[in-house]
């Protein structure tokens, strides 16, 4: 299962630079932000899932393709020339880098290591996020609300025309 979520991890974020077109670019990246949200599902943790899914696939999404449509950037140039002895060099030498990392990482001991010892998951509830943040985290949260007011008022007033 974790090989499925990886690869729709990995799936959407190659997808993702290969778009010439920004917004398809957008919803591969949704489709990469679906498969982290299935990474967080793997490691017992549901309310990162959630979380992944509402904010990131979600918000932050629109606001991405909000910010594409008032900028008015997605109307993409013509390429200049065509260069194929570049691409497929690319190509090959990404293949080769990526087949020797793979090696280098399964050969490492720190990998063995990692596979003959088996760490305990603590599975995370709402009731746990909710005492961490408000005990140990209340400052941090109070700021970002802050923040996000400001980026809120910046954001109309860069919008509107009249103020």
């Amino acid at each position: 299962m974790f090989l499925v979520f990886a690869l729709i991890t990995l799936a959407g974020a190659l997808a993702m630079f290969q778009q010439k077109n920004v917004i398809v670019a957008g919803l591969c990246m949704v489709l990469t932000f679906f498969g982290v949200a299935g990474l967080f599902l793997m490691l017992s943790n549901p309310v990162a899932a959630a979380l992944q899914i509402v904010v990131y696939s979600g918000a932050i999404m629109v606001l991405v393709l909000f910010t594409i449509m008032l900028l008015n950037s997605h109307e993409e140039e013509p390429a200049l020339l065509a260069r194929p002895i570049q691409r497929w060099t690319g190509a090959a030498l990404v293949a080769v880098f990526g087949a020797f990392a793979f090696r280098l990482v399964m050969g490492s001991k720190a990998l063995a290591a990692l596979n003959d010892r088996a760490l305990p998951v603590a599975g995370m509830n709402l009731d746990r996020v909710g005492e961490e943040l408000f005990s140990n985290h209340l400052l941090g949260f109070e700021i970002i609300g802050l923040l996000l007011l400001a980026a809120m008022v910046g954001a109309v007033a860069l919008t509107r025309k009249e103020l």
